[in-house]
């Protein structure tokens, strides 16, 4: 299994990269066999050949293999113990590949990207991982097909005709709470009105009727039933209602820059501790450093919603429940970007400082604050522009915003306002990324 000389390795790595790539060949492929058995077996055969069974008369074999597995595709599983038989199979399938050198496994732990000094060498590396790349081919197919299976993709269904009515009809009511529809009028004081006009919707109505004439005349060919036109009437989303809209729209983007102002001292402590380059030297700094590190890890995994329902518990219900939320969340990204920035600066600076004898604070800030604050400006910005859109939809659970009047207004059906709440949304996402954009542009 060892990886021939004339990939380019340093010898000392040589072994230790092959084990490596013994392991990665094994859990290859007893991902393949189990998604093999579960997939292809369960999902792709088994189920075409209980489609047999429901002709007339049933076909005989087809019900006698159904049986025999007592196979319904409502609850198509395998057992635990099936898996852990799957999975043995494909891992000394996976480990006498890998006895030989040439799986995929190998190549990826062998970092055989590096190319040779010399020509025969090169067609050396090239013949001797040709198997990986078919092999890596091979899970790449496996990897879609299973894809396709689970996520149960089917595109025949995007263009059944009731489905596509039914969207039509949606996109129609959710037009027409957009400003620029219905004959509605908002007050801008004294006296004064700005008019809405019914361009957009009536723009959106005619599309969809001209493109339903096109395919009754496509369908006409076939003496198919022609397609009704959309008839939908129109009722305008009332002035008052963006009053008490763009009054939670704005408590959502306070929501959001409290919680990025909370989060970025704290992310730019924390972010010193958890740089691998400051901590290495020292026991206590590398325990630090697994610590945050798996803060990290564990605060990023759970999707603000959830942390926005744990803080509605604890504090209740409200804004400030969903900026703790964003906050924890944000602290955990933060600590991410702004280490990793920490990682890549000059070790030159760092060097001269300690050796001037100066402490490990004085380095930090001396040494690697100046490389990295404009990092850390646009990685700021950039976490307040994602706040602003989570903040949007935190209200689902709880945290306060416009997200709890949206959650609402669909719930009710009334999609006229979901167009209203939708369109704001859209209008401050948009103004909030190209502003982001143009500071970030502008400290480079």
């Amino acid at each position: 299994m060892k990886i021939p000389s004339f990939v380019p390795l340093v010898e000392s790595e040589r072994r230790k990269r092959s084990i490596i790539g013994l392991v990665f060949e094994i859990l290859f492929w007893s991902y393949n066999i189990v998604v093999l058995g579960r997939i292809v077996f369960f999902n792709l055969i088994m189920k075409s050949i209980e489609e047999l069974t429901f002709n007339e008369p049933p076909t005989a074999w087809a019900l006698a293999i159904i049986k025999r597995f007592e196979y319904d595709s409502r609850y198509a599983e395998l057992e635990w113990s099936t898996i852990g038989i799957l999975a043995l199979i494909g891992a000394v399938f996976g480990l006498m590949i890998g006895l030989t050198g040439r799986g995929l496994g190998t190549w990826l732990a062998s970092l055989s990207r590096i190319q040779p000094n010399n020509a025969e060498d090169t067609l050396k590396v090239q013949k001797h991982w040709a198997y990986a790349r078919i092999e890596g081919v091979f899970v790449l197919l496996l990897t879609l097909v299973t894809g396709w299976v689970l996520v149960k993709i089917n595109i025949a269904q995007a263009f059944e005709v009731d489905g596509l009515k039914g969207a039509g009809r949606l996109v129609l009511q959710l037009a027409c709470g957009i400003p620029g529809v219905g004959a509605s009028e908002i007050p801008v004081g004294f006296g004064r009105v700005i008019p809405f006009g019914a361009s957009l919707y009536d723009g959106i109505h005619g599309l969809l009727n001209v493109l339903v004439g096109a395919a009754n005349s496509i369908t006409s060919f076939w003496g198919a039933a022609p397609l009704e036109k959309f008839h939908v009437n129109c009722i305008p989303t009332e002035a008052q209602y963006f009053g008490l809209a763009i009054k939670l729209l704005i408590e959502s983007i306070y929501l959001a820059f409290m919680a990025t102002f909370f989060a970025v001292p704290i992310a730019f402590v924390l972010a010193f501790f958890a740089a691998r380059n400051l901590t290495r030297h020292s026991r206590s700094l590398r325990l630090i450093y697994m610590i945050i590190r798996m803060y990290m890890n564990i605060s990023r995994s759970i999707e603000p919603l959830i942390w926005a329902i744990l803080f509605a518990v604890w504090i209740g219900i409200g804004p400030f429940a969903g900026a703790m939320a964003l906050m924890v969340h944000s602290v955990s990204s933060l600590v991410k970007q702004y280490s990793e920035a920490i990682e890549g600066v000059d070790e030159g600076p760092i060097e001269a400082l300690q050796a001037t004898g100066a402490n490990r604070v004085a380095t930090a800030w001396f040494a690697v604050v100046p490389q990295v604050v404009l990092p850390y400006l646009a990685f700021t910005i950039y976490r307040w522009d994602i706040n602003v859109r989570m903040a949007t939809i935190i209200g689902l659970v709880g945290g306060g915003g416009i997200g709890g009047l949206l959650i609402q207004e669909q719930g009710l059906a009334h999609w006229t306002q979901v167009g209203t709440i939708a369109f704001l949304i859209f209008t401050v996402v948009w103004s909030m990324d190209f502003f982001s954009a143009r500071v970030r542009e502008a400290i480079q």
